[in-house]
């Protein structure tokens, strides 16, 4: 066999082996849509934040990205779609960050393991604003809770989208330390409860700044009462925080919206998205979004940052549902 023919054999072997690699495979990623199955109902704000970062997200990565929206059950029946799909970094998961971590907790459906999923990154934070319909006159959450407590009273709806959820666990949080208690509906997401309080059909609820929220409270169709925050929002610099109520200590909720990608995806695609992900943090995009919606800004993350802190938030909220006897439904 001469030496020609040898090296030929050989360049074809390291071929081979070179396309075998996770690297290879992952080196022209993606060369076709990429589909992110969103947990909540269209016009909520973690499906806002998601279609408002695919526009970026599209730019980077140089391939379309679809939008579907899979609501139910907290979220999971999306999750468990994505994970029916498989690992090839084509189909990912847009969600609310707490929500999906709670919901293997609380809903006996959610058959996955939060942990095992990759945070590709955070799409938007916005803080929680406990909301009123127009047919109440509170002008601050010590009226309300006073009227709920007040012996004679109308029971209030407070409206949550699904137990273990965000909303869910912040009105608990808001009963457990006044002592008022509400009749609490489920709704599938964010979008529906907003519809149905601007109509007059449910009293309360804790909805997220992001998406059509701020809106809603500049022209009139519902009443911001307090927000969850550290400090009033320089959107709503008239709505009290919270905090200010003396039982309010520390009452602090927000909702972060993330894409994550299933259990399995190679490494290499995970840098990938999560690099694109960086770019739509910084993006003048995004800026301009935080500031009319009146949301809060994220610092990139890395992979070793996106996983720590997803486990951060996991173990703070596992914690929360454990202190507020949440039972699984």
């Amino acid at each position: 066999m001469n030496l020609s023919r040898i090296c030929m054999q050989g360049l074809v072997l390291t071929a081979l082996a070179v396309g075998a690699s996770p690297a290879a495979r992952a080196e022209g990623y993606p060369n076709k849509p990429i589909t992110i199955k969103v947990a909540f109902p269209a016009g909520g704000p973690a499906d806002v934040s998601i279609r408002a970062a695919n526009i970026v997200l599209q730019r980077n990565l140089g391939s379309s990205l679809i939008t579907e929206n899979v609501p139910g059950a907290n979220g999971s029946i999306s999750v468990m779609a994505v994970l029916r799909a498989g690992p090839d970094g084509y189909t990912l998961l847009g969600t609310a960050g707490t929500d999906f971590l709670v919901a293997p907790f609380m809903v006996a459906s959610a058959k996955y393991q939060a942990d095992k999923f990759r945070l590709l990154g955070v799409v938007g934070i916005s803080d929680f604003v406990l909301l009123s319909s127009n047919a109440h006159s509170f002008k601050n959450v010590d009226e309300m809770i006073a009227y709920a407590r007040r012996p004679g009273s109308k029971e209030l709806t407070l409206a949550h989208w699904g137990t273990g959820s965000t909303s869910h666990i912040v009105g608990a949080d808001l009963q457990q330390r006044t002592g008022a208690k509400f009749l609490e509906v489920p709704y599938r997401g964010v979008a529906p409860v907003l519809a149905d309080m601007s109509g007059g059909h449910i009293d309360l609820t804790f909805a997220p700044l992001g998406g059509s929220t701020l809106s809603l409270i500049q022209t009139g169709q519902v009443k911001a009462i307090a927000v969850a925050s550290a400090s009033r929002n320089p959107a709503l610099p008239d709505v009290p925080t919270i905090g200010e109520s003396a039982w309010g200590k520390n009452f602090e909720y927000s909702l972060w919206s993330a894409l994550f990608a299933p259990p399995g995806t190679p490494d290499e695609v995970v840098t990938r998205l999560n690099e694109a992900m960086n770019e739509w943090t910084t993006s003048e995009d995004n800026l301009a979004r935080i500031q009319r919606d009146a949301s809060r800004r994220l610092e990139p993350m890395s992979v070793d940052q996106a996983e720590a802190f997803l486990k951060s938030e996991r173990e703070k909220y596992i914690a929360m549902v454990r202190a507020l006897n949440l039972q699984p439904q």
